[in-house]
C-alpha cells in the first residue's frame, strides 16, 4: 500500500510540473511564458528520427541541467505516415514522447516540420530536391490536414510552444508570395482547432538571414514569430555562384562562352570550381576546350576531354545522364555531355585556388541539341570569411528592421559553425560572436545541432557514431551555450 501511494504521488508531482507549464504567447515583439517575459535560447534536435540520428530522455534531462529552455524538434513529413502515406498513431507517438519529456523537465519544444511532402527546395536533402510542393495541389492539403491534425493533437500540451510550419523553402522560380499564401492558409485551419498556439512563418529564399523576411510575409495573425536562419561565413564554406544568369537553351553547333569572375575581397582560402552545368534540360549539352585564365592572360587550367573526363566529376546523383563522349568534340573528338537533367546538375573540377580581389576568365566551347531549361559554364566560389562582431550586426539588420517596422519577434532557429574549420576554441569562439550578435539583435534562438551521426569536427555539440553510440561531447563549443543558457535562469 506504502509504494502504491508513493507512486500515486510521483504521479501527481509529475502532472503538476507538466500542467503549471505556462503556455507560451506573442505580445507584440514579446513572447511571454505566462504573464512573464521569455527569451527562448536553446538546440535543434536536427536529423531527428532519421539519418541514423537518435535522442532519448537522458539529452532532454541534460539540456534542462545545461540551462536551455527550448528545442527545436525537425521531423520529416513521412514521420507521421505509414508506409501507405496514411496518418500513422504508432510514429506520431515518438513525437508524443519528445513532448512528455519535455513536460517532465519543463522544456519548450517547437515542432519544425522539416520536409514536407514534394520536397519544398530544389536542395538534395529534400525529398531527392524535386521541390514538388509548389507545383502540385495534392502535397499542399496534405501538408495542411497534417498540421490540423498536429494541431488537434498538441493544442493542450503547453509544451508545444510553437508550430513552425516549414523549414527553408525556395520556390523556383522565386515567389515569395507563394510561400505566404499557402502558410497563410495553413494558419486559418489551425486557427479553427488551436487558437492561441504560436506559429512560426518563415520567408522565401531558404529562410536566409539577408531576404528572406520582406514586407510580404508579415500576416495579420497576432500569434506568429517570423523565423530566419544565420550562417554567415567564418568556415570554409560556399560563397556563392556566378554566371546562372547566362545560360542558353535550343539548337545550336559549337559556340564560344566566356565568363569573367571577380574573387570576393572579404573571404579568405578561396577556391574556385568550374561548373558545365545544365539545368532542367530534356536535351542534350556538350562542353569542350574550357580554359581558365588570370587578368594577365595567363593560363591556369586548361582540360580538352580528348581522352576522358580530364579531372571533372559529375556534381550530384542521380539527376540527368552524365558521360564523356568520345565521338563529339570542338576541335577534336571527346568531350564531357549531359543528357535529361530534371533540374540542375554540372560537370564540376577540382577547387582552383584564387586570391582575394583578383579578376578571372573562363571559358569554352557549348554545343547543344533540342536543349530546355538554361546550360552554361558558371563558377562556384568556397572560402573563409571571419566577419567582426559589427559585420554580424550589420547581417541581422534586414530582420531587425522587419521586426522593427512590425513590432514582431523574430526567432533565429539555425545559426552553426564547423568545428573543423579552425584550430581546437575556434568554433566555440565563433558561436560565441554569433550569440552576442543575435542577442544584441533580441532574438530567439535555437543552435543547430545536438546530434548528428558524422564525426567530431561537424558542428554537432555531441556526434553519434553509426552504431548509436557518441563521441565526447564539443566542450568548448557547450562551455559557450551554457553560459548563454545561463541568462534562462534570471
Amino acid at each position: 500500500m506504502k509504494g502504491t501511494l508513493v507512486l500515486l504521488l510521483g504521479m501527481i508531482g509529475s502532472q503538476l510540473a507538466a500542467s503549471d507549464l505556462p503556455r507560451l504567447r506573442v505580445e507584440g515583439d514579446q513572447i511571454l511564458a505566462g504573464e512573464k517575459k521569455i527569451r527562448l535560447r536553446g538546440i535543434n534536435w536536427g536529423w531527428w528520427n532519421s539519418k541514423g540520428t537518435r535522442y532519448t530522455e537522458a539529452d532532454m534531462k541534460q539540456l534542462s541541467e545545461w540551462g536551455a529552455n527550448v528545442l527545436r524538434l525537425t521531423f520529416h513529413y513521412k514521420d507521421l505516415l505509414d508506409s501507405n502515406g496514411k496518418w500513422s498513431e504508432e510514429r506520431a507517438a515518438k513525437i508524443d514522447q519528445v513532448v512528455e519529456w519535455a513536460e517532465k523537465y519543463r522544456q519548450y519544444i517547437i515542432l519544425d516540420m522539416h520536409e514536407l511532402p514534394g520536397g519544398q527546395t530544389p536542395i538534395h536533402y529534400c525529398n531527392g530536391g524535386k521541390n514538388a510542393f509548389w507545383k502540385d495541389v495534392k502535397y499542399q492539403n496534405q501538408f495542411v490536414e497534417l498540421w490540423e491534425r498536429l494541431a488537434r493533437r498538441y493544442r493542450n500540451r503547453n509544451a508545444v510552444g510553437a508550430y513552425e510550419l516549414m523549414n527553408e523553402p525556395l520556390t523556383e522560380p522565386l515567389n515569395p508570395k507563394r510561400t505566404s499564401e499557402i502558410q497563410r492558409r495553413t494558419i486559418q485551419a489551425i486557427r479553427k482547432i488551436d487558437p492561441e498556439k504560436i506559429i512560426v512563418v518563415t520567408g522565401d529564399e531558404m529562410s536566409g538571414y539577408k531576404t528572406s523576411l520582406r514586407d510580404i510575409v508579415k500576416l495579420d495573425d497576432p500569434g506568429i514569430l517570423y523565423t530566419i536562419h544565420f550562417y554567415p561565413g567564418a568556415f570554409s564554406s560556399w560563397l556563392g555562384n556566378r554566371g546562372e544568369d547566362r545560360g542558353f537553351s535550343g539548337t545550336r553547333d559549337w559556340f564560344y562562352f566566356e565568363l569573367p569572375v571577380t574573387a570576393p575581397n572579404d573571404a579568405s582560402e578561396q577556391k574556385l570550381s568550374i561548373l558545365l552545368r545544365s539545368t532542367n534540360n530534356a536535351g542534350t549539352a556538350w562542353f569542350d576546350d574550357i580554359t581558365m585564365r588570370d587578368s594577365t592572360g595567363k593560363i591556369l587550367f586548361s582540360s580538352s576531354f580528348d581522352r576522358g573526363t580530364d579531372s571533372f566529376s559529375v556534381e550530384r546523383r542521380p539527376y540527368g545522364r552524365l558521360r564523356h563522349d568520345p565521338e563529339i568534340g570542338h576541335r577534336k573528338p571527346g568531350s564531357l555531355r549531359i543528357d535529361a537533367t530534371d533540374s540542375y546538375n554540372s560537370w564540376t573540377s577540382p577547387g582552383l585556388k584564387i586570391l582575394p580581389g583578383k579578376q578571372y576568365r573562363i571559358s569554352g566551347w557549348i554545343k547543344l541539341e533540342k536543349g530546355t531549361g538554361s546550360t552554361y559554364i558558371g563558377a562556384a566560389l568556397f572560402g573563409v570569411w571571419n566577419p567582426s562582431l559589427p559585420q554580424l550586426c550589420e547581417a541581422l539588420k534586414p530582420a531587425w528592421t522587419f521586426a522593427r517596422k512590425y513590432q514582431v519577434p523574430v526567432f533565429v532557429g539555425e545559426f552553426s559553425m564547423i568545428r573543423s574549420s579552425g584550430p581546437e576554441g575556434f568554433q566555440a569562439a565563433e558561436v560565441a560572436k554569433r550569440i552576442q550578435a543575435i542577442e544584441d539583435a533580441g532574438f530567439h534562438w535555437t543552435y543547430w545541432n545536438f546530434h548528428e551521426t558524422t564525426h567530431p569536427g561537424t558542428m554537432a555539440l555531441q556526434a553519434q557514431k553509426k552504431d548509436g553510440s557518441c563521441y565526447p561531447v564539443n566542450q568548448p563549443l557547450l562551455n559557450v551555450l551554457k553560459k548563454a543558457w545561463e541568462k534562462n535562469r534570471e
